[in-house]
């Protein structure tokens, strides 16, 4: 990467619509097929357990793929990696199509074949992404810190909150139209992002003086609330992550079942898209939320009303309502986790894989949990699964904040405290 960015120009070095052209595209297309994703496996004789073992697979995947890239692929080009991925995504989502699409055109063969086919395919694509998401976070962010990196972060989260807002909305009105459909654009959007990224060049960061110093200045911190702040910030997020993923699988098939429709649906989870994107922008333009523990707090709060909202609501407003809150706690622990693992790293690769590890842990217990016991127990209890998981989550918060506190205090305002330095939490 650095070699690349020798060779091009500051003008070229600044430009990364390319990154986050590709980063809509594929968020658009990810968030049609899996929106669509629980409609198309009951239409296929697919139980509650595969609705929940589909996407549980996929992050399953992508998880484990992390794991190996964030530890043994920091060495690769970021440019060359992010092309590689999404050429693999879009072999994976076409095989998903034709899986579709044939089982439909021969409703006598063996249903539960198609099915874990297309299970399969979402699982690689979900593996392709462990090369897409996180070298794209290093490419948009490389070299920023700061208030400059938080601003950076806040254009590259719109860009994707972005295309997972207009995603839920045409995936269930797509399937409304035909079961294909949702699928066979998610390859178009794929496509582009492919596309789009082959117009991004290596390196996207500035080397001003006056910008460097900004990002040093706001860089400033005691280390040790940042730790606090990074390990609250994982809990947060895995939290939300698994609330999130509960909501998508499960929830699908409540929602129909109580006389709402698919685009309705859609609907519910383009609210929480759009509220997600609102507080991702505003955490990237703002920057008052930076280390104040607090705040994490609230959103853990808001994960718990939501639940209780989703448990015990039947009214089409207090779903919604419960959408909105899901969407602002969600943005606001994903972009407080994402600026507080970048900030003073020196291995910022790692720390993205580590990021989308903590997202798919959540989305992974939330999916096959949700699955399990909605097909098990009870089409309710993977709401409250997940009401004692952010319980737990809230516990933990407060242990590791309680226990940082003392360590904080007795820092004091002295050099060590007061210089840039690099966190190892």
């Amino acid at each position: 990467m650095s070699e690349d960015r020798k060779e091009l120009p500051a003008s070229s070095l600044n430009r990364a619509w390319p990154q986050y052209g590709a980063a809509f595209m594929m968020a658009t297309s990810l968030s049609m097929a899996w929106t669509a994703m629980p409609f198309v496996l009951s239409t296929m004789g697919g139980t509650n357990a595969h609705v929940g073992y589909a996407p549980a697979v996929n992050t399953f995947a992508y998880m484990m793929a992390l794991l190996v890239t964030g530890s043994r692929c920091g060495h690769l080009r970021v440019r060359r990696t992010t092309l590689g991925a999404a050429t693999v995504a879009l072999l994976a989502t076409a095989a998903m199509s034709f899986t579709v699409l044939w089982a439909r055109s021969h409703p006598h063969a063996d249903g539960l074949i198609w099915i874990w086919t297309l299970i399969v395919a979402g699982g690689i694509g979900g593996a392709a992404m462990a090369l897409y998401w996180p070298f794209l976070m290093t490419w948009v962010s490389a070299d920023y810190e700061g208030v400059p990196l938080n601003r950076r972060f806040g254009r590259y989260n719109g860009a994707w909150s972005g295309g997972a807002t207009i995603g839920p909305l045409l995936g269930g009105w797509l399937f409304e139209v035909n079961a294909v459909l949702p699928l066979s654009v998610a390859v178009a959007f794929v496509l582009l992002s492919l596309l789009l990224l082959s117009f991004g060049r290596d390196g996207s960061a500035r080397k001003t003086g006056a910008s460097s110093a900004g990002g040093l200045q706001e860089a400033t911190c005691d280390l040790r609330l940042l730790a606090d702040c990074r390990w609250m910030s994982r809990v947060a997020l895995f939290s939300a992550c698994a609330c999130y993923a509960v909501l998508r699988s499960q929830f699908a098939l409540v929602f129909t079942g109580l006389g709402y429709t698919e685009s309705q649906f859609g609907l519910y989870l383009t609210v929480y898209a759009l509220c997600n994107f609102a507080a991702l922008v505003a955490a990237g333009r703002w920057a008052l939320w930076h280390f104040r523990p607090s705040l994490l707090f609230v959103g853990q709060a808001m994960l718990l009303v939501m639940l209780l909202l989703t448990i015990y609501g039947k009214a089409l407003s207090l779903f919604f309502t419960a959408s909105v809150m899901l969407g602002i706690a969600y943005g606001f622990a994903y972009c407080s986790h994402l600026y507080y693992g970048a900030s003073a790293s020196r291995k910022r690769s790692t720390r993205m894989a580590i990021h989308e590890i903590v997202i798919s842990l959540g989305l992974t217990i939330g999916s096959l949990a949700g699955g399990y016991l909605a097909e098990h127990v009870g089409l309710y209890t993977p709401y409250w699964f997940a009401l004692g998981l952010v319980g737990l989550g809230t516990v933990v918060q407060m242990a590791i904040h309680i226990g940082a506190r003392p360590r904080t205090s007795r820092a004091g305002p002295g050099p060590a405290a007061r210089n840039v330095g690099f966190a190892k939490s």
